[in-house]
């Protein structure tokens, strides 16, 4: 069950778009090899920089990259399918600042909330996958993302996307999960991570991006490339206008991927946010982002038949407040809504600024809600309940039937949202989602241990991290 925006003519006319982009207008291509590449491919170089691409070369990227996508678990079981309108939730990266679990206060993101995210979402049913969620300042700058990815790995065995620095960052991460997965050849078999990629817009890729996505490639290791531009700032104001500029980024993005290996895995999709003229703030939570999200993915499904990156589960309030419950609902519907494949940025706050375990908990009830709402209703024989309706009859009671007895515990159960009447909600304490979110959170944290890894593999990762430290002091 989907809705849709364009129709094909729109997605077809927003292509042919994007494509006088590239060949009018061209990209900055800042890496040599990259470059070459290109050049080799037939593309025009110009201003030592600036490469034109042709319709021939993005045509033939588009037919060697998978249309499906499949990410395995840390004991190498598939989890998560990113293929036709399959949608899995997770959380974003690189917050930070942190509502602080106990005290509800905002402050700096530490490494042990890198730890705590990760073991939330490890035991949140309507989770998929885990990203940082902090930014842990209590760690060296330069080596961040190998110590967020150690406490990431160290405390879920879901799927993992993740971010790093630079080339190096990357390679010292691929070697944590070999050492995990197994060796280099059983991380390719059997991929438990995905690393997230952002060009510079508008319409430039940056060598160190570039070196990350060759990399990968040769890997053979997926890996989303993601713009984040700013409507009015780094992208046209206009939707129409910030969706062409976006996917002529992405476009240009794949076919460097496509040349370096074809068949690399390569995850489509990106977030523009539009500038509040007012305040100078990008909006994360506003009609025009949730449009461009929702035509990104129909341009990746309904015309390139390509695996898509999605956003949801995030809200501009600094609390997990009413708002925040509003946007971040409205969002995840949205996104279910989209067919979006992986979708990120579950359980922020402030504008992708401040990350929060109770907004997490909130979300996560949410999805549940999305999910069984585009289950849809279910019409054969024994739904429609026809002998059951015969045997009440007129007057009766339904609720000792055995039809009622086999299918209640089919119907949606809050585990969060409160149902009881009100003297027993009284009785209670008056609990609020928020307080209730945050107990949960609490108790979760409490007493969930995820599956560990064996001593020898924690070693190996301790002693990854502790290397990257000594070679960025030295």
């Amino acid at each position: 069950m989907s809705y849709r925006l364009f129709t094909h003519d729109q997605l077809e006319q927003s292509h042919f778009a994007s494509l006088e982009v590239l060949l009018r207008t061209g990209v900055r291509v800042h890496e040599a090899t990259s470059r070459e590449l290109l050049q080799e491919a037939g593309c025009d170089l110009s201003d030592d920089t600036l490469v034109r691409i042709p319709k021939s070369v993005v045509e033939e990227a588009l037919q060697s990259a998978p249309s499906r996508v499949v990410l395995c678990d840390r004991t190498g079981k598939p989890s998560i399918f990113l293929e036709a309108e399959r949608t899995f939730f997770g959380t974003g990266s690189d917050l930070p600042n942190t509502l602080d679990v106990e005290t509800g206060e905002r402050r700096p993101s530490l490494l042990s909330d890198v730890r705590s995210f990760a073991r939330l979402a490890d035991a949140l049913l309507n989770l998929d996958f885990v990203m940082t969620m902090a930014l842990p300042s209590d760690v060296p700058a330069q080596t961040a993302d190998r110590h967020s990815f150690r406490a990431m790995v160290e405390n879920t065995v879901k799927p993992l996307v993740f971010t790093s620095w630079d080339e190096l960052g990357l390679a010292d991460i691929l070697a944590m999960a070999e050492a995990v997965a197994g060796g280099p050849q059983e991380l390719a078999l059997e991929p438990f991570l995905l690393a997230y990629l952002e060009p510079f817009s508008p319409l430039q890729h940056t060598e160190g991006v570039l070196r990350k996505l060759l990399l990968l490639a040769d890997r053979g290791l997926p890996f989303v490339y993601s713009p984040g531009p700013m409507d009015g700032a780094t992208s046209p104001m206009t939707t129409a206008g910030a969706l062409v500029t976006t996917n002529a980024e992405i476009l240009s993005g794949l076919v460097i991927a496509q040349l370096r290996r074809r068949g690399t895995p390569f995850v489509w999709g990106a977030g523009s946010e539009p500038m509040d003229m007012r305040t100078g703030a990008a909006t994360y939570f506003s009609p025009e982002f949730m449009l461009h999200c929702m035509g990104m993915a129909e341009l990746a499904h309904h015309y390139y038949g390509l695996p898509v990156w999605g956003f949801a589960g995030y809200s501009d309030s600094k609390r997990a407040d009413m708002q925040a419950g509003i946007e971040a609902a409205l969002s995840i519907l949205w996104a279910a809504l989209s067919g979006a494949n992986l979708v990120h940025d579950v359980g922020y706050v402030e504008s992708g600024m401040t990350c929060s375990h109770e907004m997490m908990v909130v979300c996560d009830e949410v999805v549940g809600v999305a999910r069984r709402l585009l289950q849809g209703i279910s019409i054969t024989p024994e739904t429609l309940a026809l002998d059951t309706i015969h045997e009440v009859g007129p007057g009766g009671s339904f609720l000792m039937a055995e039809h009622t007895v086999r299918h209640c515990r089919e119907a949606w159960y809050p585990r969060l949202f409160d149902r009881q009447v009100h003297l027993t909600w009284a009785k209670a304490g008056e609990p609020t989602a928020s307080r209730s979110a945050r107990e949960i959170a609490r108790h979760t944290l409490a007493t969930h241990e995820p599956p560990p890894l064996p001593p020898g593999i924690l070693e190996a990762l301790a002693a990854l991290a502790a290397e990257a430290d000594r070679r960025h002091a030295g």
